[in-house]
């Protein structure tokens, strides 16, 4: 039996960053357009063939495969995976039910963030015969292994179906995976050919999507990677990312997008990673993440070194009352610290940012976009506080607000871009959230001289000056068309 992992394309935009398991995903225009190889499905597709059974990968969104491209090739294949979050999921179960239509004897599965906080919704949809929750990677592999050897499937912790009598039945859960160098590479070969993933932030083609550890240190209660990869911070050791990173430069990828929820943690191995970077003269550069509460100027500046050109940060409010009540970890003064030191030392700066935030007044989302504006990061995107299942604010709307049921009509259209049962928890009318959205992107982005300071730090050839103009016309279209 073959499996198919398949990254599909949507409906709602060409370019859905659906990449990262616990389903912090964006699309459309407010983000520039960019898009990102789905690494998960690499690592997964090479994981299965590593072990001896037969898998393909399939970007049908960065080919712009419609569902009909697919289906006639599904007959190929028994069973089909695919990752999916609560903004795409109404979309993918149906998906799935049309692929199963044209290959009855197809079985479907589906991981990620949705899945996993909402196992039981999920299976009420025909077009999905399996759920995997949390980590899929051990669990995906034994489900492939079951099907292809006409094993049950009952006993495979971490994996929900449905019994004879149509009921979701739901496995015990597998405990989370220790040892993160078992998994292997993504693979670029297996990456369309010909296709470039277009990114705003990206400065060198072809680059390539990866993570380095798992879990995230903060507490955050809006977001769902801390409950989805768990309470314990793992890494990949360092003879593992610097072998990935080897083989990265090996195939001719010229750039490294980290993935991981937060880079910067491990002080000791990432500064042995930054000095081997530099002592073997790869040739890459590379994008991560950071809190700015968990980074320090001598990293910093070793990172810059190593090749590090953009640091992005989850800067999310500028109230320290708002900052506190999310449970962000860090402190006003921290951003602009940080923030001052990464300007001083050569470094790009990304700002992510939500307006809409639990107790959020009008006051506290123009104190944000002010704060913003102190922060001066190269650039910045603007969001809409969301409650996605898996959060603590989930959880407090849902007492509040039951018809919110599995948060799946917080859809990709709606997506970061309409105010969605923020009345519960903020003080703004939700209706006036996405026009303070594009305020926000107007007062940033339409500054006096903001443009002549990208045109100096960024633009160095013919290539930066693309990268700089789509993303910039993209970006337009949203500010001043509000589309996405």
């Amino acid at each position: 039996m073959k499996t198919l992992l398949l990254n599909p394309m949507t409906s709602q935009a060409g370019n859905v960053v659906r990449d990262v398991l616990y389903g912090c995903w964006c699309k459309g225009n407010r983000i520039g357009g960019g898009t990102v190889p789905p690494f998960n499905l690499l690592v997964m597709t090479a994981l299965l063939r590593r072990e001896g059974l037969e898998a393909d990968f399939l970007d049908a969104q960065a080919l712009q495969m419609k569902p009909e491209e697919v289906g006639a090739r599904i007959n190929a294949y028994g069973l089909v995976l695919m990752t999916t979050s609560t903004m795409s999921f109404l979309e993918d179960a149906a998906y799935l039910a049309q692929l199963k239509k044209l290959n009855p004897a197809l079985v479907t599965a589906v991981f990620g963030s949705h899945p996993t906080f909402m196992p039981r919704p999920c299976l009420e949809h025909p077009g999905i015969d399996h759920v995997v929750m949390f980590e899929p990677e051990e669990t995906v592999l034994e489900l492939a292994r079951a099907l292809s050897d006409g094993q049950p499937t009952d006993a495979i912790l971490g994996l929900g179906s449905r019994g004879a009598d149509g009921r979701p039945l739901l496995n015990d859960k597998r405990p989370f995976l220790e040892d993160l160098d078992w998994l292997p590479h993504p693979d670029v070969d297996l990456l369309p050919k010909g296709i470039h993933y277009f990114n705003p932030l990206v400065r060198r083609m072809p680059y390539m999507t990866t993570t380095t550890s798992k879990g995230c240190p903060g507490k955050c209660i809006f977001c769902t990677a801390p409950t989805f990869d768990g309470k314990v911070f793992r890494r990949q050791s360092f003879e593992h990312v610097m072998d990935q990173l080897r083989t990265f430069a090996a195939k001719g990828v010229k750039e490294v997008y980290f993935r991981d929820d937060t880079f910067f943690v491990d002080r000791q191995r990432d500064h042995a990673i930054c000095r081997a970077i530099i002592d073997e003269k790869l040739d890459l550069t590379w994008i991560a993440n950071a809190r700015v509460n968990m980074i320090d100027e001598e990293t910093m500046a070793l990172a810059k070194k190593a090749g590090c050109h953009t640091l992005k940060f989850g800067v999310e409010s500028g109230s320290q009352e708002i900052l506190d009540g999310i449970k962000k970890g860090y402190k006003l003064e921290q951003g602009l610290r940080m923030f001052k030191a990464a300007r001083k030392i050569g470094l790009s700066t990304h700002a992510h940012v939500m307006i809409g935030n639990p107790g959020d007044t009008a006051q506290t989302i123009e104190q944000t976009i002010d704060y913003v504006l102190a922060l001066d990061p190269t650039t910045a995107t603007f969001g809409i506080c969301t409650p996605y299942p898996g959060t603590p604010l989930f959880e407090r709307v849902r007492e509040l607000a039951p018809e919110i049921a599995d948060g799946s009509a917080t859809d990709l259209a709606r997506l970061h871009t309409e105010g969605m049962f923020n009345k519960h928890y903020c003080h703004v009318d939700q209706d006036e959230l996405p026009k303070l959205v594009r305020k926000a992107y107007r007062r940033f982005y339409l500054r006096p001289g903001y443009w002549l300071q990208t045109a100096r730090e960024l633009l160095r050839n013919t290539d930066d000056l693309k990268r700089v103009a789509l993303s910039s016309t993209r970006l337009f279209e949203f500010i001043f068309r509000g589309k996405d």
